[in-house]
């Protein structure tokens, strides 16, 4: 697994809202990847049918989807809660301190619909500008098999307000809140298995449809940065979560929101929670998840 991110690596985040790393995880590690997603899936499809998630007939086939296997897998809590995973995007993030939101299995089938230009981070329970996602291409995405595409810098001025409708047949209809967007040349994020896509959760993106024989896989990983709060949209938190929480309280429950990353100085203080990646180096500690039971 890649350990460590080059200048150019964070420069290209801080810029575009996005950045490819090559080989992220290893054939090894893919394969015990695609082994566990498929269990997962399989186990939860014998019982309740592979989606988890509402939408209509349009959006059931952009991809099938499965939101917290992490919470009914063994296999897949470890994978999707490791701290060397966790600590790249906490770097992207500027963050000392990152949870897990959710996880998201996503397998757009052949012939599966595109996935509309949208922001994540506006329909999240927060609301947090640095927040992130890890997006793991579990087969080689290409633009014939759906792979993302992103408008480069529209973190910068995306709106949480600004929602897009993921289940009709709209594929620029958040173009509609944003015209200034308009001009944006998309790029084509294609990606081999097993290479790491971190993006902004406020930077525009897609994913086009499946036009090959084949299933396109992939798992993402939603981050949550330290100091987020609850902004009074439940979107997947549990029931069991929402229903002690008011708008403005700390999202801090390590049962269902686990500390997947935590960085600790013994020379000097973390820096501040808002953006600014804090320097890798000896001085620190990576804390796997301890307390979160299946």
């Amino acid at each position: 697994m890649v350990a460590e991110l080059s200048a150019a690596q964070r420069e290209r985040y801080s810029e575009n809202g996005y950045v490819i790393v090559p080989g992220l995880i290893d054939g090894a590690e893919l394969a015990e990847w695609r082994g566990a997603l498929a269990a997962a899936a399989a186990e939860h499809a014998a019982k309740a049918g592979y989606h988890n998630q509402e939408g209509g007939d349009y959006y059931r086939n952009v991809f099938l989807q499965l939101v917290n296997l992490w919470t009914t897998s063994a296999a897949m809590r470890r994978l999707v809660l490791d701290a060397r995973l966790g600590r790249l995007a906490a770097e992207f993030a500027g963050v000392t301190e990152l949870r897990l939101y959710h996880d998201h299995a996503m397998i757009k089938q052949p012939w599966a619909n595109p996935t509309n230009w949208h922001v994540d981070g506006s329909g999240c329970p927060f609301f947090a500008r640095n927040a992130n996602v890890l997006w793991l291409p579990l087969d080689d995405a290409t633009v014939r098999n759906g792979c993302l595409y992103f408008l480069p810098g529209t973190h910068r001025t995306s709106r949480f307000e600004v929602d897009a409708a993921l289940d009709k047949a709209s594929i620029g209809g958040l173009l509609a809140a944003y015209p200034e967007w308009r001009g944006i040349e998309p790029e084509a994020a294609e990606v081999k298995a097993g290479d790491g896509v971190f993006f902004s959760a406020m930077v525009a993106h897609a994913a086009g449809p499946n036009m090959t024989i084949h299933p396109r896989r992939a798992a993402a990983l939603v981050y949550l940065p330290r100091g987020a709060t609850y902004n009074g949209i439940p979107h997947v938190l549990p029931q069991a979560v929402t229903a002690r929480l008011r708008t403005g309280d700390p999202l801090v429950d390590d049962r269902h929101l686990p500390v997947v990353y935590r960085r600790r100085r013994r020379d000097q203080g973390p820096r501040s929670e808002t953006g600014t990646a804090p320097h890798p180096g000896s001085h620190s500690e990576v804390l796997g998840v301890t307390g979160v039971t299946l």
